[in-house]
């Protein structure tokens, strides 16, 4: 895998256009994968990201890794509203920069960090593939997280509108943290699950904080699901 992910870096330099979807014409690193190039990344996640996301949203990218979700916003966006992505990757946050650089998004600030319950340093495995690296006191690569109450509060960002969170199980911590924004803002929200533990939890989170949800792919043979949440 490791090999893998130098190749990646190494041939970093090919862009090519993405071929379809809401991205389509746009800007990508080739060594990104296949289904990112093709524009048939999460089909089903992104349909309901674009039937909710409305141009002028304060979008919170959680979990951001490359930045596809966070292009999306930004294209969708123009010159107003703002995305405030979060990714600890370094190899990610790399592509991420340059993935909104190569397409003149310039309303997208990237924090290179986790998002928790509270500010320090955790663990992150990076010996898994891109998109399936988690916090986890198991881990191999040393990572800044942050909590976005605490940035909220001291106005070092604004409250959201829009949230999607997707940090392969780390989803309860991330709720955990971001609960006094939700009640505050009440932001429309996308979260991917990942686990019936973590299930669970962000369902009765959801009913507590009085929010109607649509699980998007309730066969899912992994166990993951996404989850599309607003306010009741």
């Amino acid at each position: 895998m490791k090999l893998k992910h130098r190749l990646k870096v190494l041939l970093s330099g090919i862009y090519v256009r993405i071929g379809s979807g809401p991205l389509k014409g746009k800007k990508w690193i080739w060594t990104s994968g296949r289904k990112f190039v093709r524009g048939e990344q999460e089909p089903y996640k992104t349909e309901a990201f674009l039937q909710h996301f409305s141009k002028g949203e304060i979008f919170f990218d959680i979990g951001a890794h490359i930045g596809y979700f966070s292009a999306i916003a930004a294209q969708i966006n123009g010159d107003q509203g703002k995305i405030f992505a979060f990714e600890p990757r370094p190899m990610n946050a790399d592509f991420f920069r340059r993935h909104m650089k190569v397409n003149g998004f310039d309303n997208v600030v990237l924090f290179q960090a986790a998002v928790g319950d509270k500010d320090g340093e955790v663990m992150f495995d990076s010996a898994k593939g891109s998109a399936t690296g988690r916090v986890t006191a198991e881990g191999d690569l040393p990572v800044k997280q942050v909590s976005v109450d605490r940035m909220i509060s001291e106005s070092i960002l604004p409250l959201p509108t829009f949230v999607k969170i997707d940090v392969e199980g780390g989803e309860i911590d991330v709720l955990k943290g971001l609960e006094n924004v939700i009640t505050q803002s009440r932001p429309k929200m996308v979260i991917a699950t990942h686990g019936p533990e973590c299930h669970e939890f962000v369902l009765q989170f959801l009913g507590r904080h009085r929010y109607d949800y649509r699980i998007l792919n309730p066969e899912s043979i992994k166990g993951d699901t996404e989850i599309v949440a607003l306010p009741q």
